[in-house]
């Protein structure tokens, strides 16, 4: 080459059996004399990274005393969330196997009852939530959960079933008859029947309300007795 010029490296030589190349010994940019250029080489581990099953994901030689650079790619397992490597790699000093680390995942389970969070569990994925304590719910009855619980494989939403209480409400008469006896939901009203007539006496109204019924509930009728005017005339 022309002096000062540079000279063009060859192709990389093959590394040695327990040996990485690691450049050359002297520069050969700006050449001004006749040069011998020696290849370099320093102690080499191979580390390997494999996946949970032991498939080799990546081979790679590495300079001793330094780090090895883990694949790209994320490795992966079904129903798992991979979590990081067994081992470090950042300074290597023997050949080394490194084997991706996986938690099984794990999902949340929500129950709710009349629109609220009534509980809430984290689940690993193939395993049972726990059924709370049946929730309670004015004027209705704990009927079921909506959707099986006992295989999770998501984020799970379970809502609480309830059926709606009936009540009954009898109508008592004015000598303690019975009058009517209705099945009524809750806070609904009951219809109140036709008061009979009772000689001498006007119906006057219902003891108690029921145009709201919570409970089972005896309306009786209220009468009053008649009164009448009587007139005593003498000659006209």
């Amino acid at each position: 080459i022309a002096h000062g010029s540079s000279a063009t490296a060859p192709e990389a030589p093959d590394d040695i059996d327990g040996y990485i190349f690691t450049g050359w010994d002297v520069e050969f940019d700006e050449v001004t004399s006749d040069l011998t250029v020696t290849a370099q080489y320093a102690i080499a581990h191979i580390v390997t990274f494999v996946n949970w099953d032991g498939q080799v994901i990546k081979t790679q030689k590495v300079q001793e005393g330094t780090g090895a650079t883990a694949p790209e790619t994320t490795p992966s397992r079904e129903n798992h969330t991979f979590t990081g490597w067994d081992v470090a790699f950042d300074e290597v000093t023997s050949d080394l196997t490194v084997t991706a680390q996986f938690e099984l995942n794990k999902y949340t389970v929500t129950f709710m009852s009349d629109g609220n969070v009534y509980d809430e569990q984290t689940v690993e994925h193939g395993s049972s939530a726990t059924a709370p304590v049946s929730p309670e719910k004015a004027g209705h009855t704990f009927v079921k959960w909506d959707v099986a619980f006992d295989n999770i494989t998501a984020n799970t939403t379970i809502t609480a079933i309830f059926d709606i209480n009936e009540y009954t409400v009898t109508f008592i008469g004015f000598n303690g008859e019975e009058l009517d006896v209705q099945s009524v939901e809750y806070e609904s009203p009951a219809i109140a029947p036709e008061a009979p007539v009772v000689e001498g006496y006007t119906f006057v109204k219902w003891d108690v309300a029921f145009n709201k019924i919570v409970e089972n509930t005896t309306v009786t009728a209220i009468y009053s007795v008649n009164t009448y005017t009587v007139v005593f005339m003498s000659d006209g």
